[in-house]
């Protein structure tokens, strides 16, 4: 076991390099800097700005430069306010983990359920309801979602908020979690009934069931924990999805977490800002997807020796 856990770790030291470059030099690829404004700066202090950010340098010394002070633990300076990024992204982060996370709980509770329903239901009302809200859930993107969910329970109904978040306030969080979660949810919700079906016709489930056992005991006991493999490699992904990709919904909502920050900082061109928020989602990515394979290794030790 402790040998998987290194190597798992070892692998994401490459995958976390190859991001940095791959998004530094296609940020320095696109047209435009961060000091081109609607009102052109005079050349002296485009100059002395350049030259402070070290943007006067070749882009390959730039390059050297990001990664030594990178491994010191500095992502930067943001060159719209001049703070430091990881204050911008410390200020922001409890906001959109509060989202994250919660879209993940209801993603996660709404998707097994309905998969469980379907599974357990099949070519019957549960299995046709499951199957009609997963399709639905995964055909409609979380920006189009919000808008109807305003249209219909903010402007029409009244019952919640348009704008803002603001924990354990109904009003202010229902709309944008389920807006976020509703997509993975539905995605969970078929993965759950796909494996949930292949494991009840199972061998094992069919003697479990000539013993006389109850269905209960069949599928709490014999079935869910088998069908739970699946299910789980996909968990870190999505909660890595839904923590470092809410910012269309932190936008649509007027949410101030890291992501509605990122859209701020990619539309001024802040470089600081957009290399230090994609590392940190990049890292909560990696972290998320480690900690699904440790599952999975728990859950199926043969993975252990792979």
């Amino acid at each position: 076991m402790t040998g998987y856990v290194v190597r798992r770790i070892l692998w994401a030291i490459p995958v976390l390099w190859a991001i940095v470059t791959i998004t530094f030099f296609l940020m320095h690829t696109v047209p435009g800097g961060p000091f081109d404004r609607d009102r052109e700066l005079p050349p002296s202090v485009r100059a002395n700005l350049e030259r402070k950010y070290g943007l006067d340098e070749p882009l390959f010394t730039q390059y050297t430069t990001y990664l030594t002070n990178l491994v010191q633990g500095d992502l930067g300076v943001s060159m719209r306010d001049q703070r430091a990024v990881t204050q911008t992204i410390r200020d922001g982060l409890p906001v959109t983990t509060q989202l994250g996370v919660s879209a993940f709980i209801f993603a996660t509770l709404f998707g097994f359920t309905m998969g469980l329903i379907a599974a357990l239901n099949h070519n019957r009302f549960g299995d046709y309801l499951g199957v009609f809200l997963a399709t639905v859930g995964s055909a409609m993107p979380n920006f189009i979602l919000a808008t109807f969910l305003v249209i219909i329970f903010s402007v029409e109904l009244g019952l919640t908020d348009v704008l803002g978040w603001e924990l354990f306030n109904p009003r202010k969080m229902i709309l944008p979690v389920i807006a976020l979660g509703m997509l993975p949810g539905a995605y969970i919700a078929r993965i759950t009934r796909a494996s949930m079906l292949e494991v009840l016709n199972q061998d094992y489930v069919r003697t479990a069931r000539s013993k006389g056992l109850s269905e209960f005991v069949v599928v709490i006991r014999h079935t869910v924990r088998n069908a739970l493999v699946p299910v789980l490699t996909v968990l870190g992904p999505i909660f890595a999805v839904l923590v470092t990709g809410s910012f269309i919904i932190e936008t649509t909502f007027g949410i101030n977490g890291v992501g509605q920050n990122f859209v701020k900082s990619i539309a001024s061109r802040d470089y600081g800002v957009i290399m230090g928020t994609t590392i940190f989602f990049a890292a909560i990515v990696v972290t998320a997807n480690l900690v699904v394979d440790l599952m999975y290794a728990v859950v199926d030790p043969r993975i252990r020796y792979q």
